[in-house]
């Protein structure tokens, strides 16, 4: 989740704005609220040991654990961008020296590590209360921290169409949803058919395999797929965030 464009004043020195010292911009608002943070952090970590202490079935704990990471990366940041925008600092760093798609990928990187950060809590109560081992545990890592830079380049992306903060709620709903539908989360993946291979390509399924896993159960995929597919779909994520950045920051 992008920090609030607000938390730093509007009269910031460009030289604050390099491409070098966005990231670090980020993690500097976060590590100024740790108050928010534990709030952001004990959250998810109260679903997560409601879910293992009601001894919830693995697919459908799962589940529910997917849809929050999606919905943690996606709406935050989406949010975060749209009034970042509205506030005027994406157009300070579309008239800031140096790679406009460095400056716009450092950004959504950290604003990951962050969201790994909040949602780390949940991967560890998994592990101590789930039936999964130290394997299951560092596909799990894996598999989150891919699924968040997704997740926070597609709450990114997502401003192009939105219009205000208000709106992004609802383009995003709409992003995610057939997303996390071809991923099988909500019927489950055919064993053939087009959905299939839908499903071996959608981060979210591999996602909701590891924490599968992690939580005792069976995973749908090999742990090795269940690295490399978010993985690779991160990468693509990030290299379509770098391609289409200057219209982000561009954008009215």
């Amino acid at each position: 989740m992008i920090g609030d464009a607000g938390a730093l004043p509007v009269s910031t020195h460009r030289a604050r704005l390099m491409p070098r010292s966005v990231a670090a911009r980020e993690l500097a608002i976060v590590l100024s609220r740790p108050r928010a943070m534990a709030i952001k952090a004990g959250l998810p970590l109260a679903l997560a040991i409601l879910l293992v202490a009601g001894h919830a079935p693995t697919f459908w704990a799962g589940m529910l654990l997917t849809v929050l990471v999606a919905m943690v990366g996606a709406v935050g940041t989406a949010v975060s961008v749209s009034r970042a925008r509205e506030a005027g600092f994406l157009t300070r760093l579309a008239v800031t020296p140096g790679s406009r798609p460095r400056v716009l990928t450092g950004w959504v990187l950290a604003a990951a590590a962050v969201d790994l950060v909040q949602l780390l809590p949940v991967a560890v109560a998994a592990l101590l209360t789930g039936g999964g081992g130290p394997t299951e545990f560092a596909v799990l890592l894996v598999a989150l921290a891919a699924t968040l830079v997704v997740t926070n380049v597609l709450g990114c992306l997502v401003t192009l169409a939105a219009a205000s903060a208000a709106e992004v709620l609802l383009d995003v709903v709409l992003v995610l949803a057939p997303l996390l539908y071809l991923g099988g989360l909500f019927t489950g993946v055919p064993s053939d058919g087009w959905r299939t291979i839908a499903a071996g390509l959608d981060p979210f399924s591999h996602l909701h395999s590891a924490f599968i896993g992690m939580l005792g159960g069976t995973p749908r995929y090999a742990a090795g797929l269940d690295v490399v597919a978010p993985l690779a779909a991160a990468v693509v994520a990030v290299g379509l965030l770098a391609a289409l950045s200057p219209r982000i920051l561009e954008r009215d």
